[in-house]
């Protein structure tokens, strides 16, 4: 676990010298960019349903601030990423963006660039077309839902949760994402479920290449950071293909095998050093969809990507 994620945010936000609007009310501390209040507040309820959810589920109640940045704000909170990037910082912040990160945008030139011409018109006509790469999926609505998956990150960092591999901090958070949007964001899981299902056709060359990078706190998330190598398009992939896996689990039997999988990643077991034994362990103890995942990313390199 991060050093950093086992600080909550015990003490009282600096409200006066911090040039941020509060936004009161929500059960953690909420303040943005005094011109985006209104993107704040949809940002604060996702990440309150998140919250509630994912507390009730575990039996574990984390502490932090979520900060929702403009980028002349941004420097001021955040601790290093390119902009929009989301991570939890050494003061307690779970900083966000006011609006996505321009890594979407080449996201969805990605998507144009390599998806057959029937599944990109099927992906567009659900999502719309990208302001920036107009034959391309506006992915703008998916990077609202992934508050969900970056509250998970923070309760399994503060809560002690170990993961023996990269890849799988990524796939806990996931799942516990695709566990919030099935009650509370139906169009939001469909989303993102669409997006799952047309990276079928292109993500085997993503996981096999890696795409999966590492930040200031050892997990992994969205688009990755501009100054890194790892392209933002292969690192969605790859974690498009792990909400695949995942989402088989939830199909099956719904959030059970999540709360599982958080009780064992908080025992602290040791895991076995060989990928096949950890499969065995994961199909055993949390789903067999699990194990599934493990036999696949036990060839992709360690180098996987952080999630946003």
């Amino acid at each position: 676990m991060d050093a950093r994620a086992a600080e909550p945010a015990t003490t009282p936000f600096a409200w006066r010298g911090s040039g941020l609007a509060p936004l009161p009310w929500f059960p953690f501390t909420v303040a943005a960019s005094r011109d985006h209040v209104a993107a704040a507040e949809a940002t604060a309820r996702r990440a309150e349903r998140a919250y509630w959810h994912l507390r009730r589920l575990f039996g574990f109640t984390p502490r932090f601030r979520l900060l929702v940045l403009d980028p002349a704000d941004w420097p001021r909170f955040g601790d290093g990423p390119a902009y929009g990037t989301a991570h939890f910082t050494a003061g307690g912040h779970l900083v966000v963006g006011a609006t996505p990160a321009a890594a979407w945008h080449e996201v969805s030139r990605g998507f144009a660039t390599h998806l057959p011409a029937a599944v990109l018109r099927d992906l567009v006509r659900v999502h719309g077309r990208d302001p920036v790469h107009p034959l391309g999926p506006d992915l703008a609505g998916v990077a609202d839902t992934l508050i969900a998956h970056e509250v998970a990150h923070v309760i399994a960092e503060q809560a002690g949760a170990a993961f023996p591999r990269r890849w799988l901090a990524e796939a806990f958070a996931n799942y516990a994402l695709v566990a919030v949007l099935a009650d509370t964001d139906p169009a939001g899981l469909h989303r993102v479920g669409t997006l799952a299902e047309a990276a079928r056709w292109l993500d085997d060359a993503a996981v096999g290449a890696g795409g999966l990078r590492s930040s200031p706190s050892g997990r992994t998330a969205g688009p990755p950071r501009g100054d890194e190598a790892a392209d933002p398009f292969a690192s969605v992939l790859v974690q498009l293909a792990l909400t695949r896996g995942v989402y088989e689990a939830y199909a099956d039997a719904h959030a059970a095998p999540l709360a599982r999988w958080f009780d064992a990643a908080r025992a602290n077991r040791p895991a076995p050093d060989a990928d096949h034994e950890l499969g065995r362990m994961l199909a055993r103890d949390v789903h067999p969809a699990l194990g599934r995942l493990a036999t696949r990313f036990s060839t992709a390199p360690e180098c996987m990507p952080q999630a946003a």
